[in-house]
């Protein structure tokens, strides 16, 4: 960059008539550029992203409504708008409003942008995001002609259509909303002796019909002979039927125009007694002939059960009527999702979707809910390394996209060049290299660095639970930020949390990985700047770069803390951060979190040990002796065999060279004393504990 010598290159554009133009001689960049990502200090969830800037409008061309704007028509709401510095892409949003203010001479006039990021809109009077199947047939619709989900509430005298075309009428009174065994659903209707019958609209004939629907059949089977979906055609087949039998058998029949019987399966032992099923009857024209097939799939099956054959010289027409369970034969059948398609399309691939996406990686969740809503996706990490999702149930969207990031830990987030969404997975966290490192005493952190001990974090006592499962808790029982009394601890810092995951096994984890979160025994540093237009910072091209790419979940680390700090570097996560840009000023300000937490052991690791749990000097030791005496009266005796690893001694650290052979419980260390600066004498009795202590990741 050629600051200080020439200001900042700064352009502001929005996204108008399909491509990017630059409006940045509009913009009073002299007053500033404010722009927020990411989460506020410890915040549980991102806020929208925004962005202020000023524009001058003296000529009406940033009014919407102004005919005489050359932007007429073409700049509403929601209008994209990206800000670049020195050619990176800092931040990308929508303009939601775009008010008008002048003075009282009229001639300073201005419209005052606050732009957000897609949060914002996608949390704006935000629809319940349907079942997993409802979501799934409205967004695969190919061929999909006629739909009706079946989800109606109690008290429904109808089959509600999700397209535009009429419901069911029922007779009878089937008992709404009263199954609830598919996790794909929202609970749909037993047939109580009822019959539905529904109108499929005209639609262009294709030589093909598929007719499917879900359907329970109670263990103890249902009544036999009895019709569960019957299908009118135009063409020289006109009435289709697929039967309940015996033991849990399907037949399918046909009949012409008269009545005469042209197929008969007979009974085909499909055991669908006690089962939840998709059925589908699938007929094609092949020449002169119809080929038909019945095929059933369980949830999360990867292929099911299926029966086929053909029909000579015959033709299908198209669907006219779908009636279920003619003349009200069935009682205890619960059926739901019937739908209507002029193209066959695989019943197999949607085992995963009947059984909710249950199992399904949390990021692979996220990636697959903004790809079904066309929002644009990014990661980092490996989407399918992620905690295994329980059942996607109806929400709005952003709650089950942060439904799926609560169950991993990682990061959702507005992308800073991207105008969607972002998520970094949980593991991506683990043991970083620092993506920037800021040494103090050389000026490379502006004022104020404030840090604080507070009980903001403090959580001691977790307790996780799963919907519909059980729960799991986790307490620190132990040490000074314990749930014991003061002074032993801080007393009970109690929580709990409800995750979405796949068994009630990973509870534990779960409960056991937030409580780390929760029991960081460290000073927190909450905000971070960095003045990029410094001279300690923007002379040194290799800072500037790691500043310039940092991104929400980086680490970075501060050294050269002044003395009356605790010693040693200090960790940060970056979770948020404000950026202000101007001519001559650009300042990123970070909300951070410790970042020790999320150093993990790897196993086999040379870093990776085993925390002691009883270790105490075996006598006291001055300030400067390097061989000290230990006592493990409780577990394994230290490895005499490894070397190299730092303890910590009363808050000095020091790094071990040597460990020597027991003598019964007492053993011989070897250290470098003072590593972190700290040289003070210890007593016997003082705990010895590895610098970071090995733990295990969830």
């Amino acid at each position: 960059m050629a600051f200080p010598a020439d200001p900042l290159a700064v352009a502001v554009e929005i996204y108008v008539g399909g491509q990017w133009t630059d409006i940045t001689s509009d913009v009073r960049i002299a007053d500033g550029i404010v722009m927020t990502r990411g989460r506020a200090d410890e915040a549980s969830r991102p806020d929208p992203g925004r962005c202020t800037l000023m524009l001058n409008n003296r000529d009406g061309r940033y009014s919407p409504r102004n005919p005489t704007s050359p932007l007429y028509g073409q700049i509403n709401r929601n209008t994209p708008v990206r800000v670049k510095v020195e050619g990176e892409v800092r931040w990308i949003g929508e303009i939601s409003a775009w008010p008008p203010r002048w003075d009282v001479s009229g001639t300073d006039v201005v419209v005052p942008v606050e732009a957000s990021g897609i949060l914002r809109r996608l949390g704006q009077g935000a629809d319940v995001v349907g079942s997993a199947l409802y979501r799934g047939r409205l967004r695969d619709t190919e061929g999909l002609v006629a739909y009706w989900p079946c989800e109606d509430p109690n008290g429904s005298s109808s089959i509600a259509a999700a397209l535009n075309h009429p419901p069911m009428t029922v007779i009878g009174r089937p008992d709404y909303a009263a199954y609830d065994g598919f996790p794909s659903s929202q609970p749909i209707p037993i047939l109580k002796g009822s019959e539905w019958r529904g109108t499929v609209p005209a639609y262009p004939e294709t030589g093909e019909v598929q007719v499917r629907c879900i359907a329970y059949f109670p263990a103890e089977g249902a009544e036999s002979g009895q019709t569960v979906i019957l299908v009118y055609t135009t063409g020289s087949v006109r009435r289709w039927e697929l039967s309940y039998g015996a033991g849990g058998t399907l037949r399918l029949r046909a009949f012409d125009p008269d009545g005469t019987q042209l197929l008969d399966t007979g009974p085909i032992g499909f055991a669908v007694n006690g089962k939840r099923l998709l059925l589908s009857v699938e007929l094609r024209q092949i020449g002169s002939a119809v080929g038909w097939n019945m095929l059933t799939l369980e949830p999360g099956a990867a292929s099911g059960l299926q029966w086929s054959g053909t029909l000579s010289n015959n033709t299908i027409g198209r669907a006219g009527t779908v009636i279920i369970s003619p003349t009200g034969g069935i009682k205890e059948v619960a059926v739901g999702h019937v739908s209507v398609q002029n193209k066959i399309t695989s019943l197999f691939d949607l085992g995963d979707q009947l059984a909710a996406w249950v199992g399904e990686p949390a990021g692979s969740r996220i990636a697959r809910l903004c790809r079904e809503e066309g929002i644009s996706f990014t990661w980092v990490g490996d989407l399918n390394s992620t905690a295994l999702m329980g059942p996607q149930r109806p929400g709005q969207l952003l709650d089950l996209l942060f439904e799926a990031a609560d169950a991993d830990m990682g990061i959702l987030y507005e992308p800073k060049n991207l105008l969607g969404i972002g998520y970094r997975t949980r593991e991506s966290l683990y043991n970083q290299s620092p993506a920037a490192t800021l040494d103090y005493a050389g000026g490379h952190i502006a004022p104020p660095l404030e840090p604080v001990d507070d009980d903001q974090a403090l959580r001691n006592d977790i307790t996780v639970s799963r919907p519909g499962g059980s729960s799991a808790r986790a307490v620190l029982e132990t040490g000074p930020i314990s749930v014991q009394p003061p002074p032993a601890g801080v007393g009970r810092y109690d929580e709990e949390v409800e995750v979405s995951v796949y068994h009630d096994l990973d509870l534990p984890d779960q409960a056991g990985w937030r409580l780390r979160l929760g029991t960081v025994n460290e000073t927190r540093y909450p905000k971070l700047a960095v003045n990029l237009t410094s001279p300690h910072v923007y002379t040194d091209s290799s800072l500037m770069g790691d500043l310039v790419d940092l991104d929400l979940g980086d680490l970075v680390v501060m050294t050269g803390l002044p003395a009356w700090l605790p010693p040693g570097d200090v960790s940060q996560i970056v979770q948020g951060y404000e950026e202000v840009v101007g001519p001559f000023e650009w300042v990123i300000t970070a909300n951070c979190t410790p970042g020790s937490p999320w150093t993990v052991g790897v196993y086999d690791g040379a870093d990776s040990r085993y925390q002691p749990h009883s270790t105490v000097l075996a006598s006291s030791v001055n300030a400067s002796t390097t061989t000290i005496p230990i006592d493990t009266p409780v577990g394994p005796l230290w490895s005499t065999t490894a070397n190299g690893y730092d303890i910590l001694v009363g808050g000095e650290r020091m790094t071990v060279v040597a460990v020597g052979s027991p003598s019964g419980t007492v053993q011989n260390l070897t250290v470098i004393r003072s590593v972190n600066g700290v040289s003070k004498s210890h007593a016997a009795g003082t705990p010895v504990q590895m610098f970071i202590p090995t733990v295990y990741a969830l």
